[in-house]
């Protein structure tokens, strides 16, 4: 892997590095995480709001990094190095695997689909369809357990490119859930490139339903489209309790966040 030389960006992340995790070298401490196998599957499940509607069970696929004496690192203090880097598809393709083998031998596990978070370079690599299409024919699993996650933003980049891999996911029956959805701006452009099961809207917006009228109508804004064209909606970082009866009768159908499903290590799930 060609290291970088460096320029100020690498001085910063070097500098947040150490203050965030104690590394001295970022980049040769993670290529040591994939030789090693350190990182840990965890998950998070979207909670629907509605019991009677008969909802298909998701979970979100999460990672953190074990370090020394059994501790964690959380994913905000590594995914920006792997980012710079360009160490994203390989954490990517790792938790699709481990996600899969987790699936298969797992009997709870198996009412889920699982939402894993994909970046656009992991995307729009011409071989990625092949990769999961391997996975999925060696663990003998269908690729309806799988939902790809990737925001909004992400997707405006390069649209054409991805738009050619989602199709590809398509025919093995894998799903796809727009994040961040409504952080920027609402538009439903993205859809036109990644025909999403899944709009997830924006945290940002969902922690100020309960204060601010505007957020509100936002919300209820993207539910009615996105009801109407058969897309479920999902309100992400719902830490309120009061939040959710305000999500409940706007129609959002599902809610996710730390206020009603903390993340925990997939295992135990």
């Amino acid at each position: 892997m060609a290291m970088k030389g460096k320029g100020p960006d690498q001085l910063y992340l070097e500098s947040l590095t150490a203050t965030l995790t104690g590394w001295n070298d970022p980049e040769m401490r993670l290529v040591r995480a994939f030789e090693l196998d350190e990182f840990i599957l965890f998950g998070q499940y979207m909670v629907a709001l509605d019991a009677d509607q008969g909802l298909p069970a998701y979970v979100e696929v999460l990672v953190r990094l074990r370090e020394e004496e059994r501790n964690l690192t959380p994913p905000g203090h590594f995914i920006p190095f792997l980012e710079y880097y360009g160490m994203m598809p390989l954490l990517d393709r790792w938790v699709i695997e481990h996600a899969l083998e987790w699936w298969r031998s797992n009997n709870d596990a198996q009412n889920s689909v699982m939402s894993v978070n994909l970046s656009a370079a992991t995307l729009g690599a011409d071989d990625f369809p092949e990769f999961v299409d391997r996975q999925l024919r060696r663990k003998e699993v269908s690729g309806r357990v799988l939902c790809f996650e990737i925001a909004q933003g992400e997707i405006a980049a390069d649209p054409a490119r991805l738009a050619k891999s989602v199709e590809r996911l398509k025919t093995l029956g894998c799903g796809f859930a727009i994040s961040a959805f409504g952080r920027d701006t609402v538009s439903f452009e993205a859809l036109k490139t990644v025909p999403a099961g899944l709009v997830k809207i924006d945290g940002a917006i969902i922690r100020g339903i309960v204060i601010d009228q505007m957020a509100l109508a936002k919300v209820r804004a993207i539910q009615q489209v996105c009801r109407k064209v058969g897309i479920y909606t999902v309100a992400e970082s719902v830490e309120q309790p009061e939040a959710l009866e305000l999500l409940r009768q706007a129609g959002v159908d599902y809610a996710q966040g730390y206020g009603i499903s903390r993340p925990g290590p997939l295992e135990p799930l």
